[in-house]
């Protein structure tokens, strides 16, 4: 979209005036700012509306905003587009999380040397979000692009959309968890003791590993964490680690994808889980460490 000199500079007037006084901005405002006509001023205003560049409200408070397109208009940068994805928003007060659709995300200032936005384009009210809330995008299909960042302002006319700060930016390639998982499974006997348990985490220089029964079926899971709080308690190390060892196993699909993996771990809050290949036995373990090295490709 290209604009006349006149156009750029009553819309760069008309950003500057919404950000330092936070609310609609009247005519008069912007043509004192700029020392020009009220009457040119309102023309021109107009002419940037039916671009979709400014949105109006009648009456006593009423006045002009700049939409989120014209923010993207006013950024310098590469413009990166993503067709589809998922938005989650955590509540700052309540800590609850709205999950919405994005029809279409536009990633601003990519290569600039200022920070990134995106304009979210979501399907339903935006009304829900809160400014400076934290928000996560993710792309679908695959690969998955997530962007992480805060939300800086929430329009929703003509179509919700919603502007964000992005401090994160990662690229989750469509990899099964086989191709990376960790096919070494240690495991530790329901019969060992907390002693030897933590023998055994140490010596293989890991932090946490399924409990097995005498038929070598995994029943529980312990980690370092759990032996040191225990240790901490004053229970005796002797005993059994069937006693103490957490019955929830935290379970993975050898040919789930990582992101699959990385919801997963988020999900339950755990940072390793049991990978399980046909007839569901145990084939391996993914842990936070192995994905992060993947994507880093420190491997």
């Amino acid at each position: 979209m290209r604009l006349t000199g006149v156009q750029r500079e009553v819309l760069e007037a008309l950003l500057k005036l919404y950000e330092e006084k936070g609310r609609m901005v009247k005519s008069k405002e912007v043509a004192t700012l700029l020392g020009k006509d009220e009457g040119t001023i309102r023309n021109v205003i107009l002419s940037l509306k039916s671009l979709g560049l400014v949105t109006s409200k009648t009456g006593p408070t009423g006045g002009y905003a700049p939409t989120l397109k014209a923010y993207e208009l006013a950024q310098r940068g590469t413009t990166l587009a993503i067709s589809y994805g998922r938005v989650i928003i955590r509540d700052p007060e309540s800590g609850g999380e709205i999950e919405l659709i994005a029809v279409n995300v536009e990633l601003i200032g990519l290569f600039s040397s200022g920070p990134v936005k995106a304009v979210i384009t979501v399907a339903g009210p935006g009304k829900r979000v809160s400014e400076r809330a934290p928000i996560r995008v993710e792309s679908t299909p695959y690969p998955n692009i997530v962007l992480e960042g805060t939300v800086l302002k929430v329009n929703e006319t003509p179509l919700p959309q919603i502007l964000a700060e992005i401090t994160r930016l990662s690229i989750i390639p469509n990899v099964p968890i086989s191709k990376i998982m960790r096919r070494r499974l240690i495991t530790i006997p329901s019969k060992a003791s907390i002693k030897e348990a933590a023998r055994i985490l140490y010596t293989n220089g890991i932090r946490g590993a399924p409990i097995t029964d005498d038929e070598n079926n995994v029943i529980g899971f312990i980690t370092t964490t759990d032996i040191a709080m225990l240790i901490a308690e004053g229970v005796s190390p002797s005993e059994p680690v069937e006693k103490f060892m957490r019955k929830n196993v935290f379970t993975i699909n050898a040919e789930d994808t990582i992101m699959d993996a990385i919801r997963l771990m988020n999900s339950y809050n755990v940072g390793r889980l049991l990978v399980l290949g046909n007839k569901d036995k145990p084939v391996g373990i993914i842990t936070r460490t192995d994905i992060l090295r993947f994507i880093a490709g420190l491997r």
